[in-house]
């Protein structure tokens, strides 16, 4: 017999101790769980955060205006970026909806009034100097599923190529313009006899008697698949562009129908400057410009200091003559007949350009915005 037994109650009560004891670690883990879902779903208020850096230096910008002291920038993914200073701050602007398509041109109409352009056919119009903007025209791309409102403001017009098939009557026509796409506008003219134009890739063009509000079709078979890429209006008011493959076209009656001219070169141009005496200027790839005195009846080559493709160009208040293009090049003329390059070798790709006070221009590029001299060869960030 064990003298040492321990009373039977005695031991009940120590082993139910020891679980209570053994059960701490995971009550306690069960409460700090709690405590932690309590606090993450509980109301708090809104952390402030910093405010949205814009950093101009990053961005590929495509085209820049100018209207007093308002400074506005549009490129990639959509971005309108505003300054009031040519050497910032840079803020965004308000787009309305927002889009990622890439906007390729912009172009004061008049003191308040601004029109952009870009891909898939968008079209946006601001009526603050560019603090905020509205789509007015946009094409998307074909999607699956059910298709805009037809009466939306920025639905596909009628003759959109995925709104529907065409007709056996349109399709056998062979003079009926080709259905509209979600292609690139690549500028914006005007306006000239209160029209505005807005043109782009594969021969699109459409024009707006509303100062930009709404936009109608314009077709030419002269266009065919070209690129349609500037726009100017002649000293006699004839309508002037020029294209891809050295498309050179006039109209005569606002753009209702054209007229393709005599091919004088066989590569691209990419921009056309009616100049103060009133001459015309067009540029393009390889330097190649040339120049008109008799309303594009005839044309000059002119003798370039540089090789380099010229995309973007100016004319400042003193009649001076400012092109930009690949390679960061600058060349500038007193007459636009005498070009001294005033800037090269550059890694960036300048698409355009507003000249400033003396020698100094503020570009965009695929190196953002920057502030360039004649003596700075790689430009200076703002």
């Amino acid at each position: 017999m064990n003298t040492h037994a321990q009373p039977l109650p005695a031991l009940q009560i120590r082993r139910h101790a020891r679980r209570h004891i053994a059960g701490w670690p995971a009550i306690v883990f069960v409460l700090l769980v709690s405590a932690a879902a309590i606090y993450a779903f509980s109301p708090r208020p809104t952390p402030v955060f910093p405010a949205t850096q814009i950093h101009p230096q990053d961005l590929l910008v495509t085209a820049l205006a100018r209207q007093d002291s308002r400074v506005i920038a549009v490129g990639e993914q959509g971005h309108i970026l505003i300054a009031d200073d040519v050497n910032g701050p840079w803020r965004e602007a308000s787009v309305e909806p927002r889009r990622a398509s890439t906007l390729t041109q912009l172009r004061f109409i008049d003191d308040r009034t601004v029109i952009a352009v870009g891909h898939d056919a968008w079209i946006l119009r601001s009526e603050d100097a560019g603090a905020s903007w509205k789509t007015v025209f946009h094409i998307d791309s074909p999607k699956d599923g059910p298709l805009p409102p037809a009466n939306s403001a920025a639905a596909a017009p009628a003759d959109a190529g995925f709104v529907g098939p065409p007709d056996d009557t349109t399709a056998a026509d062979s003079d009926a313009p080709p259905p509209l796409q979600a292609d690139p506008l690549l500028g914006i003219a005007g306006p000239y006899a209160n029209r505005l134009y807005a043109f782009g890739a594969f021969g699109m063009m459409l024009s707006s008697d509303d100062q930009g509000r709404s936009w109608q079709r314009l077709y030419s078979p002269v266009f065919g698949d070209h690129h349609l890429n500037a726009m100017t209006q002649l000293a006699d008011g004839a309508l002037l562009v020029v294209g891809e493959r050295g498309l050179l076209a006039r109209s005569e009656d606002g753009g209702k129908s054209w007229i393709e001219l005599p091919s004088i070169y066989g590569g691209s141009f990419f921009g056309a400057l009616r100049l103060p005496s009133g001459a015309t200027l067009i540029y393009g790839m390889r330097g190649h410009v040339f120049t008109t005195s008799d309303n594009a009846r005839s044309w000059r080559p002119l003798e370039m200091p540089t090789s380099s493709s010229l995309f973007g160009g100016a004319v400042n208040e003193q009649g001076e003559v400012v092109l930009v293009g690949a390679a960061s090049t600058i060349i500038s003329s007193p007459d636009g007949v005498q070009f001294t390059l005033r800037n090269g070798g550059g890694r960036n790709d300048y698409a355009s350009v507003l000249p400033l006070d003396g020698a100094r221009w503020l570009t965009g590029s695929d190196g953002g915005i920057r502030l360039v001299s004649a003596q700075a060869t790689a430009g200076a960030r703002p």
